[in-house]
């Protein structure tokens, strides 16, 4: 797995946004940006601490044969979605349902008919694509 692609999914999960992280390091959001998308590569002192504002090691993020493990809801979306904001949308949805789903907000009924819903409009869009 690439650094990029480490450090997009640690982004996610830490709910760091990418301008606040270049900020926390001390660069820009454009030269962090040209390291996300493999144009420029960072210095190791840049690299140590976005390791260190990331929690892991700068090995860790330099060496593309090691993998983060993905969550069911990381494999989704990226198998699933395209675009970054296809991402964003699918990640808050997920998000937002776990919370529904785990919390005591919502009786077993509720639950169950919040899930029927779901089904329901699933099976609307494949009806419509047919």
């Amino acid at each position: 797995m690439k650094m990029n692609e480490k450090i997009e999914i640690i982004l996610g999960r830490k709910r760091i946004r990418k301008s606040d992280l270049a900020h926390n390091v001390g660069i820009t959001y454009r030269a962090f940006a040209n390291y996300m998308n493999g144009s420029r590569k960072p210095r190791p002192s840049t690299l140590s601490k976005i390791a260190e504002e990331l929690q892991v090691s700068t090995e860790f993020l330099l060496d593309d044969s090691q993998e983060l493990e993905l969550t069911v809801e990381e494999r989704f979306i990226k198998r699933v979605c395209a675009s970054d904001a296809d991402k964003a949308q699918a990640a808050q949805f997920l998000a937002q349902s776990r919370g529904l789903f785990a919390g005591n907000a919502l009786s077993p009924d509720d639950k169950e008919a919040l899930l029927k819903c779901l089904l329901e409009i699933y099976e609307d869009s494949k009806k419509s694509e047919e």
